[in-house]
């Protein structure tokens, strides 16, 4: 249930409730986050135009809270964001989230409930004129680990458009995590130190109103070193802190991540067109070893999990 109130133009309120029980399942139609819980939110939003130092000015408050249907609290949080539109077109966007203690009981995967410390984030983002040929954008951010430590990230984007058939995105975000919680298998959990990289570059040329030529890259890498080993406890509460079991080895991991495709589109009428599609895809993990990002990335490319060479024809019939 969705209740939205106008207080005037640009000034919006709105609240809503919604109970999902311990059997629906939508995701055969659409992604379902969760099941088994009730959750009560609002938000408000306030946009403010002409402003004598900027075009228009964007605040926004909202929030949530979450119960499970054992009486757990499996959530909550209060979120804020303000997106400020410069004279020269500039965006600057700042948000800071805050989440209290609840508990966590969809990352156990069905081992039982844990409780989460209390967390904070804290994030900004600028980006110049996108109507220019050439624009920009850098950002970064601050958030607290779900059981102590902190992440911090820093992104860069580029974005290039000559004209109006031809433009190219290049994006870059680096991760520094320490406390990362994961869970391993069956009631054990562990957090690890670990840096992240992802890069996506992609390539967008229109040979003609109805040709369009796409080529882009996306890939991750992620190396992490095990900290702490710990326990799910019998009954909801904080995770217990064990020795590691002498026959079992540390979790140190890396993964590569990487997506590789070539397209190329022809629209032969409305809603009728054919598609030629090469993708190269890799999804790689191994015990961390050594290896850089640029080895990782590397490896992926080398060894993918599978090349695939789609044509598709979408022909519409009748008038």
């Amino acid at each position: 249930m969705d209740l939205e109130y106008t207080y005037r133009r640009g000034m919006t309120q709105r609240a809503g409730f919604e109970i999902m029980d311990r059997n629906v399942d939508l995701n055969d139609l659409g992604f379902l986050q969760r099941n088994s819980y009730y959750r009560l939110r609002s938000a408000f939003s306030r946009l403010d135009s002409n402003l004598d130092w900027a075009r228009d000015n964007e605040f926004d408050i909202r929030g949530f809270v979450q119960r499970n249907l054992d009486g757990l609290r499996s959530g909550s949080g209060l979120f804020t964001s303000n997106r400020l539109t410069l004279n020269n077109l500039g965006r600057l966007v700042t948000r800071a989230h805050f989440f209290p203690k609840h508990f966590d009981d969809l990352d156990s995967f069905g081992n039982g409930a844990y409780r989460v410390e209390e967390r904070a984030e804290v994030l900004f983002e600028y980006a110049s004129d996108a109507s220019q040929p050439l624009s920009w954008s850098l950002g970064g951010g601050f958030a607290e680990e779900g059981l102590g430590g902190h992440s911090f990230h820093a992104k860069a984007g580029l974005n290039w458009q000559p004209n109006d058939r031809l433009s190219g995105r290049l994006s870059v975000r680096r991760d520094d995590r320490d406390g990362w919680l994961l869970h391993q298998a069956q009631d054990k959990f562990a957090t690890f130190a670990a840096d992240q990289l992802q890069a996506t570059v992609s390539l967008d040329y229109f040979l003609t109103a109805r040709q369009q030529f796409r080529a882009s890259l996306q890939w991750v890498g992620v190396k992490a070193t095990e900290q702490r080993f710990l326990r799910i406890p019998a009954t909801p509460g904080d995770l217990i802190p064990s020795p590691r079991p002498a026959d079992l080895a540390a979790f140190d991991f890396s993964v590569s991540q990487m997506a590789l495709q070539v397209r190329y589109r022809w629209q032969l009428a409305p809603l009728s067109d054919l598609f030629v599609v090469y993708t190269r895809f890799a999804d790689q993990s191994r015990r961390l070893d050594g290896a850089g990002f640029d080895d990782l990335f590397r490896d992926a490319f080398r060894d993918p999990l599978g090349d695939l060479f789609v044509v598709k024809l979408r022909y519409r019939l009748g008038s």
